[in-house]
């Protein structure tokens, strides 16, 4: 097995990074459009696709590299690894913004969903939104704040809350808002799941970095 390039390792912890950023702008974008329905929805939806190809073409490489990668039998394990996980994890984020998307983009023309609701919806949104962006910049620096069992763990009971809120029928929904909502709420829960796998793999890549070799003296 060929050990680690540092220069192959310092330039995945950016790539990765900035597969997170894609995937927190592309999260970002189908939110505007689903919270602010009636503003320019078009070009709204029109920014959501152009980010998510960027996105899923990257993540697709990055994944498809690692499968590659790994039938050289000589390949760095730590790389390999962590292109297949990443791939796919940052993949899968964006297939969920895609959901996101196409349930903003369908309720352009529907009254929106009461206000407990739509609420709701929107703070699981926001937090999970600030999660991507956490994780983000814990790969970026080890210096930041790392995320936490605690921070999904509240988004999750938020989302738990809410799941109370339909089955009880507290939110006086019909069953396409019933599934609409439920469906947004599990797309941001798995969002926030995905972006805290990657920054804690990030953090274990960074762990177990091997010690740099010792630098021989001239002369």
């Amino acid at each position: 097995m060929r050990e680690a390039d540092p220069d192959r390792t310092s330039e995945l912890f950016e790539r990765v990074a900035a597969l997170l950023q894609l995937a927190h702008t592309a999260l970002s974008q189908a939110t505007a459009v689903l919270s602010r329905p009636a503003v320019k929805g078009g070009k709204r939806m029109a920014a959501v696709n152009r980010t998510l190809g960027d996105l899923w073409d990257e993540a697709e490489d990055l994944a498809s590299n690692g499968l590659t990668t790994g039938a050289d039998r000589e390949a760095d394990i730590r790389t390999v690894i962590t292109d297949m996980y990443v791939g796919e994890d940052v993949g899968r984020m964006g297939v969920l913004a895609r959901q996101v998307g196409d349930i903003a983009w369908a309720r352009q023309t529907k009254p929106p969903l009461p206000a407990p609701v739509r609420d709701a919806v929107q703070r699981i949104a926001d937090d999970c939104l600030a999660l991507i962006g956490r994780a983000h910049d814990a790969v970026v620096s080890p210096a930041a704040e790392p995320v936490t069992e605690a921070h999904l763990a509240d988004i999750a009971d938020q989302q738990l809350r809410l799941c109370r809120m339909v089955l009880s029928d507290s939110g006086s929904l019909d069953v396409v808002n019933a599934v609409d909502t439920s469906v947004l709420s599990r797309c941001y829960v798995e969002c926030a799941q995905r972006a805290a796998a990657v920054s804690l793999h990030m953090a274990l890549l960074r762990e177990t970095a091997p010690p740099p070799e010792p630098r021989h003296r001239e002369g």
